[in-house]
């Protein structure tokens, strides 16, 4: 696996985003644009998440699928073990999991969200994208 190019910041959309991006916000939108187009950002989705945001607004997950700018992460079982005792849905935990650093992204990703209060003491720095 190799690491991000010097200068991308890495990013994890967590459930609230992905909502977000479905109904339209301009700030999500742009930031998937500029994945595409430049090396400035890194999109991650933990498939947890995407799936909790399914639930929510059927037919999401079928489009972001479609997005071949973001790295999809499967529910493994390091996942699963990190939510294991987690009050917070698996799709949170899976997100924040995401986030954490390894070797892939040593300084970690941040959690795009219009929660942020949602992340308060979950040890990930966030980048709030509420309207």
């Amino acid at each position: 696996m190799t690491s991000a190019p010097s200068g991308t910041l890495d990013v994890v959309l967590d459930e609230n985003a992905l909502l977000a991006l479905g109904a339209g916000n301009v700030l999500v939108s742009r930031m998937l644009h500029q994945s595409a187009v430049t090396d400035a950002w890194r999109v991650h989705v933990a498939l947890a998440a995407l799936a909790d945001a399914d639930r929510v607004r059927a037919g999401l997950a079928g489009h972001v699928a479609m997005l071949d700018q973001i790295v999809f992460h499967p529910l493994g079982l390091a996942a699963v073990l990190a939510a294991s005792g987690q009050p917070r849905s698996l799709g949170w935990s899976h997100t924040r999991h995401v986030a954490q650093p390894g070797l892939e992204r040593p300084e970690g990703a941040r959690v795009v969200t219009t929660t942020p209060t949602d992340w308060d003491g979950a040890g990930v720095r966030i980048l709030d994208v509420s309207p």
